[in-house]
C-alpha cells in the first residue's frame, strides 16, 4: 500500500472539493497544474500525461521549480498507478531534487515522503525509505502547519511490513492524532488510517477490532471509488474474512476487487494512454539527452579553455619564478624589518609605561606637594592675620603687608600646580550651572585692585556688546579662572597702556550660545618664535622680562598653560596675536547652553546665607587637629569670632571629648596619626548623629569630597580658607541641627 505517493499529492495541496490551491498564486502554470489534477481524477491519463510534459518544460525555463516539483511527482504517481515502479520511482527522485532547488519545507517534506514510498515497494531499500520518511516528518513537525502526518502513517505501514508493532504503534497513533475531523480532504487519510490499524490488530490477533477498522475502511473505498487501493487491499481483505468463516463477505469483497480490476485493465488498454506514456517517456528522454549535449558543449568548452589557461599557466610560471626570487628576497629584508619594528614597538611601549608612570608619580607629587606646603603656608597666613588686627604691630604694617603679599603669592603657586595636576586627571568634569556672564566679567575687571596695578601705569577697561546674553549655563569658576590668568598676564607685560576685556555673543542651532571673548592689551608684545612656547608649562618669557618697566613677578610659568588645558577641556582653542612694541590679543570662544528660563532673577553674588545665625559668638567648638599651631590659628579665629574653643590633638582625644562634653560643632583635621579625620567622624556618629562635623583639611577638596561624606563629615572647608566662608558655613550646619532638634 503505497499511502504517501496518493496521499500526499492532494491532502496537502487542495484546501477543499473545489478543488483550490491557496499555497500558489494563480496564473498560467498554476491553471495548467489544476487541469492536471482534473484530468488524473477523472482517470484521463493520456491528456495528463501529456499536460505533465508541458508544465515540466515550461517551468525549467521559468525557474518555477515548485510547478516542476508538482510535475514530475505527478508522474510517479501515474506510473505507480499502473504498476510502473521503475520510472515512478526516477520521477520521485527528480521531483524531490526540484523541491530542495524551490526551498520550500513544504515541498521538501512531499518529496521526501513521496521517494520513500517508492522505495518502501522493495524489501531491499525499505532502510532508505524509512530515513527518508523520518526527514519528512521531522519536517512536518517543524513547520506546525496542522496538516496531516502522512508521513508518520507511512512509517506504521512500513514498520508493520517489518513485523515490528512495538514502533509500529506511537507512529500510527500519532499520525491518528494529527487527523482532522472537520476537515474536507480530497484524498481521505482516514481509509490509510483504518487499513493500518486493521492490520496493526490483526497482528495482535484481535479479531473483532482487525474487522472492524478493514470494514470501514472497505466503506470508504468504496465511497471515493478508489481503484489503485481497491486493486492493492482488496485480496488480503478477502482472504482474511475466509480465514474468520466469513464467505458471503468474502465473495462480496473479491466482487468488487474484479471491478475494480477491469476498470484499470480498461484504462491501460487505451491506446491514448499507451502512446502518452510513450510520449512522456521520449519526451524525458529527450531532455536528458539535451540536457547531456549541453553539458558535453559545456566540456568541449572547457577543455578549449584549459587549453588557452595552459599556455597562460606556463607564461605566468615562468613570470612566477622571477617573481618568486624577488619575493624571497623581499621577504628577508622584510623579515629584517618586522624585527627592527617589533623591537622598537617595545622600546617604545616601555617608554609609554615609563611616561605614564612619570605622569603618575608627577599627579601624585603635585597633590601631595600642595597639601604638605598648604599645612604650614596656613599657619603663617593665619598668623599674619592675627598680627594684622592687633594694634601694637602697627608699626609693621608694611613689613607684615609685604609678608601677607609673599604668602599669597605663594598660595596662587600651589593653587596653579595644583589645577595643572587636575586638568591631566581623567576624573576632571566641568560643572555647568546658571550664571549672569556680564556680570562675571565686570566683577573680575574691578577685582584688580590697586595692589594688582601698582606696578604698571595701565587701565583695565570691559566692553561687552549687546549681543551677549545676561544669563547662560556653562561652568562660570573655570570660565573666571581663564580670564583672570589672561588678565594677570596682560598687566604682567603692560607696563602702561590699556587692556580691554571684549566679549560678542552669536546665537547657534539646538539651544546653543557661541560668546567670543578678546583681551586686547598695549604691552611689550611677544616675538612671532616665542608665541607658541608661551603655552607649554613652565614656560617664562626671560628676554621680555628683562625690559625694566615689566613686572619683577615671574610667576611659574603655568598661567597660560592652565588656560590652554582649560579651554581644551570647553572644546576651544586659544589664539595669539601679537607683535613686539605694539601689544597682544588674545582670542577665544566658548560654546554655553541658552539660559531656557530667561525671566528667574539673580543677584550678584554674595556670601553665603547664615541662615538665621547672626554671628558665632557664645557656640562652643571642638578644634581636632595634630598640629599645635594650625590648633592655635584656628582657635585665635574662632576666638576673634566669640566662639568658645576646646582642642583635641588626635582622633581618640576627640572622640573622648566628644563622648563627655557638649559642643555646637567640630572643626576635623583629615589626616592624623592613629584614628584619622574619617575614622573619628565615623566613631562619633555612633553616638551623635546630628552634631555638625566640618572638615579643615590642607588637602584639595574635590579629592575628599566623597570620602568625607561617607563618613558623615558635614562639609569642608579647605585651608587656607576665608574668614567670612567659615564662618558661612559653620552657621548654616549649626541652624540645620537647631532646626532639626527644635522640630
Amino acid at each position: 500500500m503505497l499511502v504517501g505517493n496518493i496521499f500526499a499529492v492532494f491532502s496537502n495541496v487542495y484546501s477543499s472539493s473545489e478543488g483550490l490551491y491557496p499555497i500558489f498564486q494563480e496564473n498560467s502554470l498554476q491553471q495548467d497544474l489544476d487541469a492536471i489534477y482534473k484530468y488524473r481524477d477523472e482517470k484521463k491519463y493520456d491528456v495528463a500525461i501529456e499536460r505533465l510534459s508541458d508544465l515540466i518544460i515550461e517551468s525549467k525555463r521559468l525557474n518555477e521549480y515548485d510547478y516542476t516539483f508538482h510535475g514530475y511527482n505527478m508522474l510517479s504517481v501515474i506510473y505507480h498507478e499502473i504498476n510502473d515502479t521503475v520510472p515512478s520511482l526516477a520521477y520521485a527522485k527528480s521531483a524531490l531534487e526540484f523541491a530542495k532547488l524551490s526551498k520550500n519545507d513544504t515541498l521538501i517534506s512531499w518529496g521526501y515522503n513521496n521517494l520513500a514510498a517508492s522505495l518502501s515497494t522493495n524489501p531491499n531499500t525499505r532502510k532508505q525509505a524509512l530515513e527518508y520518511y523520518k526527514n519528512s516528518l521531522e519536517i512536518q513537525q517543524e513547520l506546525n502547519s496542522g496538516v496531516f502526518l502522512d508521513a508518520a502513517l507511512n512509517i506504521a505501514e512500513l514498520y508493520g511490513k517489518e513485523e515490528n508493532f512495538v514502533m509500529m504503534y506511537p507512529y500510527l497513533k500519532k499520525a491518528t492524532e494529527s487527523y482532522d475531523h472537520s476537515f474536507n480532504y480530497h484524498n481521505d487519510p482516514l481509509i490509510y488510517l483504518n487499513i493500518s490499524w486493521g492490520d496493526y490488530y490483526k497482528a495482535l490477533d484481535i479479531k473483532a477490532k482487525a474487522l472492524e477498522y478493514y470494514a470501514e475502511a472497505f466503506k470508504l473505498i468504496e465511497r471515493d471509488n478508489m481503484t489503485p487501493l481497491a486493486l492493492e487491499f482488496y485480496e488480503r481483505y478477502a482472504a482474511y474474512l475466509n480465514e474468520n468463516n466469513y464467505s458471503d463477505k468474502a465473495f462480496n469483497v473479491q466482487q468488487q476487487y474484479l471491478k475494480h480490476y477491469k476498470i484499470r485493465e480498461k484504462t491501460l488498454e487505451k491506446e491514448t494512454v499507451k502512446l502518452a506514456l510513450a510520449r512522456a517517456e521520449t519526451e524525458e528522454l529527450r531532455r536528458q539527452r539535451n540536457e547531456a549535449e549541453m553539458q558535453q558543449q559545456l566540456l568541449d568548452q572547457d577543455l578549449r579553455r584549459k587549453k588557452i589557461q595552459f599556455i597562460l599557466l606556463g607564461s605566468i610560471l615562468a613570470l612566477l619564478s622571477l617573481f618568486l626570487a624577488y619575493l624571497f628576497y623581499s621577504e628577508k629584508l622584510r623579515l629584517g624589518l618586522i624585527n627592527n619594528l617589533k623591537r622598537n614597538n617595545k622600546n617604545l611601549l616601555k617608554a609609554k609605561n615609563l611616561a605614564e608612570k612619570s605622569e603618575r608619580a608627577k599627579s601624585k607629587f603635585f597633590s601631595t606637594l600642595s597639601h604638605e606646603m598648604r599645612t604650614p603656608l596656613y599657619g603663617v597666613t593665619g598668623i599674619i592675620s592675627l598680627l594684622e588686627k592687633r594694634s601694637e604691630f602697627d608699626a609693621f604694617k608694611e613689613e607684615i603687608g609685604s609678608l601677607k603679599f609673599s604668602a599669597d603669592h605663594l598660595l596662587d603657586i600651589i593653587n596653579d600646580l595644583l589645577d595643572l595636576s587636575k586638568l591631566e586627571d581623567e576624573s576632571f568634569s566641568l560643572i555647568n550651572k546658571r550664571f549672569n556672564i556680564q556680570l562675571l566679567a565686570e566683577d573680575l575687571v574691578s577685582s584688580f585692585d590697586q595692589n594688582s596695578l601698582k606696578s604698571s601705569e595701565c587701565t583695565l577697561v570691559c566692553e561687552i556688546d549687546s549681543s551677549v546674553p545676561e544669563f547662560v549655563i556653562g561652568d562660570a569658576r573655570r570660565v573666571s579662572q581663564v580670564l583672570l590668568n589672561i588678565l594677570g598676564n596682560a598687566i604682567k607685560f603692560t607696563p602702561k597702556g590699556k587692556i580691554v576685556l571684549r566679549m560678542r555673543g552669536e546665537e547657534l542651532e539646538e539651544n546653543k550660545f557661541k560668546i567670543y571673548f578678546e583681551v586686547q592689551d598695549d604691552g611689550i608684545g611677544i616675538p612671532r618664535e616665542l608665541q607658541e612656547s608661551i603655552f607649554d608649562e613652565f614656560s617664562q618669557l626671560e628676554e621680555l622680562q628683562k625690559t625694566e618697566a615689566v613686572s619683577e613677578s615671574k610667576g611659574t610659568g603655568l598661567g597660560l598653560p592652565i588656560v590652554k588645558k582649560l579651554l581644551q577641556k570647553m572644546d576651544s582653542q586659544i589664539t595669539l596675536k601679537s607683535s613686539v612694541g605694539k601689544g597682544s590679543t588674545f582670542l577665544f570662544d566658548i560654546n554655553f547652553e541658552k539660559d531656557l528660563n530667561p525671566n528667574s532673577q539673580q543677584e550678584r553674588t554674595t556670601k553665603p546665607s547664615s541662615l538665621g545665625i547672626s554671628n558665632l559668638k557664645g557656640l562652643r567648638c571642638l578644634i581636632v587637629d595634630d598640629n599645635k599651631i594650625n590648633r592655635l590659628v584656628t582657635k585665635r579665629v574662632l576666638e576673634n569670632l566669640g566662639v568658645i574653643t576646646f582642642e583635641a590633638q588626635n582622633g581618640e582625644e576627640a572622640l573622648e571629648r566628644a563622648k563627655k562634653h557638649y559642643f555646637d560643632f567640630i572643626l576635623m583635621d583629615i589626616n592624623m596619626p592613629g584614628m584619622n579625620g574619617y575614622e573619628t567622624t565615623q566613631a562619633i556618629r555612633i553616638f551623635d548623629k546630628l552634631i555638625p562635623i566640618i572638615a579643615l583639611t590642607a588637602a584639595e577638596a574635590t579629592f575628599i569630597k566623597k570620602a568625607a561624606q561617607h563618613s558623615g563629615m558635614n562639609d569642608i572647608v579647605t585651608k587656607p580658607y576665608n574668614v567670612d566662608d567659615l564662618s558661612s558655613v559653620i552657621s548654616k550646619h549649626v541652624q540645620i541641627r537647631n532646626l532639626i532638634t527644635s522640630c
